[in-house]
């Protein structure tokens, strides 16, 4: 026997259930919706806690390494600064030292030093000026006019005071004779005198000056010989005994070699004759015969050669070319000129 089932009953149990189960469905799918918006809800939140906290801590680190990096160059620098301190006041007390050692030096200089060297001296003979330049290393230097003397000097100091000796007559000064001197007066002033004595009929004074240097003009339109252009030189036994140069621009030199004597000038060519100039108390011309032939020169009797060539090389001995040369009766000559320049200064006074 069959069973029948009631078709409305069925229907609405079927409807019924249908409705239970999607009810319970669509509850459990939002509880579980909740449940992950809640827990989408609550992660969010711990994340940004944790990356909040862990900024904090890397700057909280960044902050203490940058604390520790100022404190570190602090120190550097201070430490640094104390050294630079310390090797600055032993440079600081060294350069005093020296400015005061220099400074002590040039006061010593200029208000103390009594001594002829390193200064310009002058005095007149006979309305002449010479001028006298006393140099360190024991040479001097007198001018009169265009003309120059080089030589040297000796110094003394004993119980007899302080002498001063010249290997040349020049001036009011005698050849080999000591004279005893004493300065007063200021170098740095410009007002220091050299009093000198040879004896007591003969003192003379020196005052600090600066020279006047006498230059002549040069020669206008002038035309040099170019065969005569150069130095050329006069030997005798293998010794240099004159010189003389000539120059493009018309200057010219004549030089005493043994004697230092050296005479500044001009020159200018008149034919076979030179007329050479050079000054004292006034121009004075000197006309001199003249011959070049290749590196011989013919000049004031004696017989030059041109300097550096092969003619000076080969030339050992003139003595049969040229007159022998008489260096003491020049010197003697010299002596008895400043002789007679002091005779007449007496005689004047």
């Amino acid at each position: 026997m069959s069973e029948k089932t009631n078709p409305e009953l069925n229907t609405e149990e079927i409807a019924a259930s249908v409705s239970e189960d999607t009810e319970t469905t669509v509850l459990s799918d939002n509880d579980e919706a909740v449940v992950a918006q809640s827990n989408e809800a609550i992660v969010p939140d711990d994340t940004e806690n944790t990356v909040s906290a862990d900024t904090a801590t890397v700057e909280a680190a960044a902050d203490t390494a940058v604390n520790e990096e100022l404190t570190d160059i602090a120190a550097t620098e201070e430490e640094q600064s104390k050294k630079k301190s310390g090797l600055q006041k032993p440079i600081i007390i060294a350069c005093c030292i020296v400015l005061v050692a220099i400074l002590g030096f040039l006061g010593y200089m200029a208000f103390f030093l009594k001594e002829p060297e390193n200064v310009t001296w002058s005095n007149d003979v006979n309305d002449v000026t010479y001028y006298y330049e006393f140099k360190s290393d024991g040479t001097f230097t007198g001018y009169l006019g265009s003309i120059e003397m080089n030589g040297s000097f000796q110094k003394t100091n004993d119980e007899n005071g302080k002498t001063i000796t010249l290997d040349k007559s020049f001036g009011s000064f005698y050849q080999g004779a000591p004279a005893t001197y004493s300065i007063k007066g200021s170098r740095l002033f410009g007002n220091q005198e050299m009093s000198c004595s040879y004896s007591e009929e003969y003192e003379f004074t020196l005052k600090q000056s600066k020279r006047d240097k006498k230059m002549l003009d040069l020669p206008e339109d002038f035309t040099a010989d170019e065969s005569l252009v150069g130095s050329w030189i006069f030997k005798y036994m293998n010794y240099d005994i004159y010189k003389v140069t000539f120059n493009k621009d018309g200057s010219m030199v004549l030089e005493f070699l043994q004697d230092g004597v050296k005479y500044n000038g001009i020159y200018t060519i008149d034919g076979s004759t030179i007329n050479f100039t050079y000054y004292v108390t006034d121009s004075t011309v000197v006309p001199i015969d003249y011959a070049v032939d290749g590196d011989y020169l013919t000049f004031m009797g004696y017989q030059f050669v041109r300097e550096g060539s092969d003619a000076e090389k080969a030339t050992s001995d003139q003595a049969n070319m040229i007159p022998q040369a008489n260096n003491q009766a020049q010197e003697t000559q010299a002596a008895e000129a400043v002789t007679e320049a002091a005779e007449a200064k007496e005689a004047a006074e």
